[in-house]
C-alpha cells in the first residue's frame, strides 16, 4: 500500500467518527412507561392449625446391646468327649452343651467310698467299746504274769541265800535277779493293758476317727462335684455364638469351650443430650421401634424401661449413655441392630400446637409456615411466621411460635407455599379440615 492510499483511509476514518458523535448527541424520544396493574393473587391450599394433648416424649436413635455374653470354660482338666450344639442354635437354660470324660473321676470316687467304709467300721468299733472276751483274756494274762512273779521272787530269794553262803556264783545270782525284775515288769504291763481295756477307747481316738470319716466324705463330695462339672450346661436361654473346642481336645481348667448370648431380654443404648439428662430416671417408660424395610413391612414396637443411666458423658457431644431394657419375644431383635427409642418422662401432658407437615417450609436459614388472614375487604394475605418443629403425630407436626403470630384454628398454606413473597395476596382454592 502506497502513501496516497494511506491518506485516503485516514480521511474516511475521520469522517466516520464525526458522524457517530453527531448521532450520539441528538435527543432520543423516551417512550411512556406503563403503570403496573394490581398483583394477581397466588392460588394456594390451606389447612387449620390444631391443639392436641401431647405426651412429652424424647425420641432418639439407639443401638441394641446383648443382655449378657459369656464364654463357658472348662472347670476340670479333662478330654472333650462330645459336643451337643451347633453355632447359631437356640438353647434353653440347663441344656448340656459339652461333655468331658469322667471315667478317671468315677474310679477315684469308688476308691474314696471304700476308704470311707473302712474308717466308718473303725469308728463303730471304738464307739462300741472293748468286748468282754478281750477283757477276760487280759485278766487271765495278768494272772499268769503275777504267778510268774511269785516264781521268780522265790528263785531270787533262794539264790540270794546261796550267794551269801558262797555256794552260788555272782553270775547265777544276777541272772535270777534279772528274771525276777522281768517278770515284775511284765505283770505291770499287763495290769496297765487290762486297765485300759476296762476303761474303753479314749475320746481323742473317737474324735480322730470321726474327723477321718468327715475327710473321706468330703473327698467323695469333691469328686462328685468334679463329675458334675464335667458337663457344661447353658447358664441361660440364648444362642450359641461360637464353638471354642472340638471333640477329643484336652481342656485345662479355664480353657474356653463355647460362647453364648442371652436374647430373651436386650438393651437399647441411646446417647441422651445433656438438656434431657435430668428428665430421665431409672424406670422411665419407653417404646422401642424396629423400622420395617420394603413394601408391606410395618414397624415393630416393643415395650421397655430405662434401667441404666451413666453419669459420665462424652465431652465432645455432651451426651450421656442411657440403656433401656427390651423384652424380646421370639427373638425379633438382635444385638447390633439400629432402633428408634421413645422415652416418656414423668411430666404433665400439655396442649401443643400442631400444623400439617406440608405447611412447614425449611430453608438453610429458617423454618417457617405461611399464615393466611382475611382483611376487611375479604382479601386473603399470606404472612410468614418462624417456627420450631417438634414431635410428629401422623400427618401433623408440633410447632413452637410467637403466640401473637400463630394461634390455634388459623389457616396455614399447605400447597403453593414454596416460593411465596412476603405479605403476598393469595387465592384460597381449597380448604382442608
Amino acid at each position: 500500500m502506497n502513501l496516497s492510499e494511506l491518506r485516503n483511509l485516514s480521511g474516511q476514518a475521520v469522517i466516520a467518527a464525526g458522524l457517530l458523535m453527531f448521532l450520539g448527541s441528538a435527543p432520543v424520544r423516551a417512550e411512556p412507561q406503563k403503570k403496573p396493574g394490581p398483583e394477581k393473587p397466588v392460588p394456594v391450599v390451606v389447612a387449620k392449625t390444631v391443639s392436641l394433648l401431647a405426651d412429652t416424649k424424647i425420641e432418639l436413635p439407639g443401638t441394641v446391646l446383648p443382655w449378657a455374653v459369656t464364654r463357658l470354660a472348662s472347670e476340670v482338666n479333662a478330654r472333650v468327649e462330645s459336643l451337643s450344639f451347633n453355632e447359631g442354635q437356640y438353647v434353653k437354660k440347663g441344656t448340656p452343651l459339652v461333655q468331658l470324660r469322667t471315667h478317671p473321676l468315677k474310679l477315684q470316687r469308688d476308691l474314696a467310698m471304700a476308704e470311707k467304709i473302712r474308717v466308718a467300721a473303725k469308728l463303730e468299733e471304738l464307739r462300741t467299746g472293748t468286748r468282754a472276751e478281750t477283757i477276760e483274756a487280759a485278766k487271765a494274762s495278768l494272772e499268769q504274769a503275777r504267778a510268774r512273779v511269785k516264781v521268780t521272787q522265790n528263785e531270787l530269794l533262794r539264790a540270794s541265800r546261796l550267794y551269801e553262803d558262797k555256794v552260788l556264783s555272782l553270775h547265777d545270782f544276777d541272772r535270777a535277779k534279772a528274771e525276777a525284775d522281768e517278770a515284775k515288769a511284765l505283770a505291770e504291763q499287763r495290769q496297765a493293758v487290762l486297765k485300759e481295756l476296762e476303761a474303753g477307747p479314749r475320746i481323742e481316738e473317737i474324735r480322730q476317727e470321726e474327723a477321718n470319716l468327715q475327710a473321706a466324705e468330703a473327698r467323695i463330695a469333691i469328686i462328685e462335684d468334679d463329675i458334675q462339672r464335667s458337663t457344661i450346661h447353658a447358664p441361660f436361654n440364648g444362642y450359641v455364638l461360637k464353638k471354642e473346642t472340638e471333640t477329643g481336645q484336652w481342656l485345662e481348667k479355664g480353657d474356653p469351650a463355647v460362647s453364648m448370648i442371652a436374647v430373651d431380654a436386650l438393651k437399647a443404648e441411646i446417647n441422651l443430650p445433656q438438656f434431657h439428662f435430668n428428665k430421665i430416671e431409672i424406670g422411665t417408660p419407653a417404646k422401642i421401634i424396629l423400622e420395617g424395610r420394603g413394601a408391606g413391612r410395618a414397624n415393630e414396637e416393643f415395650k421397655g424401661e430405662a434401667i441404666e443411666k451413666i453419669y459420665s458423658g462424652d465431652p465432645a457431644s455432651r451426651t450421656f449413655p442411657v440403656r433401656v431394657k427390651v423384652i424380646n419375644p421370639n427373638s425379633r431383635i438382635a444385638a447390633g441392630m439400629l432402633v428408634r427409642v421413645e422415652l416418656y418422662p414423668e411430666e404433665k401432658r400439655k396442649n401443643t400446637l400442631y400444623v400439617p407437615k406440608d405447611a412447614v417450609v425449611r430453608t438453610p436459614r429458617e423454618t417457617s409456615v405461611w399464615v393466611v388472614r382475611e382483611d376487611k375487604d375479604n382479601n386473603f394475605t399470606a404472612m410468614k411466621v418462624a417456627v420450631e418443629t417438634g414431635d410428629n403425630v401422623e400427618k401433623l407436626v408440633a410447632v413452637k411460635a410467637d403466640p401473637k403470630k400463630l394461634k390455634v384454628g388459623e389457616w396455614v398454606v399447605v400447597q403453593g407455599n414454596e416460593r411465596l413473597p412476603p405479605e403476598v395476596k393469595v387465592n384460597v382454592i381449597d380448604k382442608r379440615e
